[in-house]
């Protein structure tokens, strides 16, 4: 394998991109269409997301509570870790307005490394079809990232939602992308392998 085909273990050969592109692809629709509805409906979407979040807490903070009852139940700096996710659900539950708030400064840490992925993984995959929608991707996540902050914490509530389901619907669309241009690869190789 060259040097050039992998970075960051991204491993771009014909047969990878030929197995994954089905499962590429159905992800790629399924993620662009949550994306839609999250555009469509952004205050709803942005209280989805702090409830997933807050729902999350609380299943972390009963298997780490469990594991630490029958591990390390004597020791109090064990109960720590389950304890503040325990706080972390409970607060988000009983005060989504400033779960959102929050979630939002959390959302423009996450777009900007999002940003710095698609960028890489774009980079890494060129000349291969669809690397500029990972680009593109990358573009539109730093974008996103500096409306949220300039607007922060009065804005949030619309658009961690809206934010939330652009990144979706275009991480949507470059999964589209590459999952066709897999497909594509898989089928140029069977024709050379027909005509061999």
């Amino acid at each position: 394998m060259n040097p050039e085909g992998m970075m960051l273990g991204f491993v771009f050969d014909k047969e990878t991109l030929k197995k994954f592109s089905r499962h590429t692809l159905i992800a790629g629709v399924l993620m662009a269409i949550i994306g839609l509805m999250g555009m469509i409906a952004p205050s709803i979407m942005s209280l989805v997301v702090v409830n997933f979040l807050a729902w999350l807490f609380l299943f972390s903070a009963i298997v780490q509570g469990f594991i630490v009852y029958k591990s390390y139940r004597a020791s109090l700096g064990a109960w720590l870790k389950p304890f503040i996710s325990l706080m972390a659900s409970l607060l988000l539950l009983f005060f989504p307005a400033q779960g959102v708030a929050a979630v939002g400064m959390l959302l423009a840490v996450y777009l900007l490394m999002d940003a710095f992925s698609s960028f890489s993984f774009g980079w890494h995959y060129r000349p291969h079809s669809g690397w500029w929608m990972m680009i593109l991707n990358g573009a539109l996540s730093v974008a996103l990232a500096v409306i949220l902050l300039a607007g922060w914490p009065f804005s949030s509530l619309v658009l961690v939602g809206l934010f939330v389901g652009i990144s979706l619907f275009f991480d949507g669309l470059a999964l589209i992308a590459l999952g066709m241009g897999a497909r594509k690869l898989g089928e140029d190789e069977n024709n050379n392998e027909g005509n061999a």
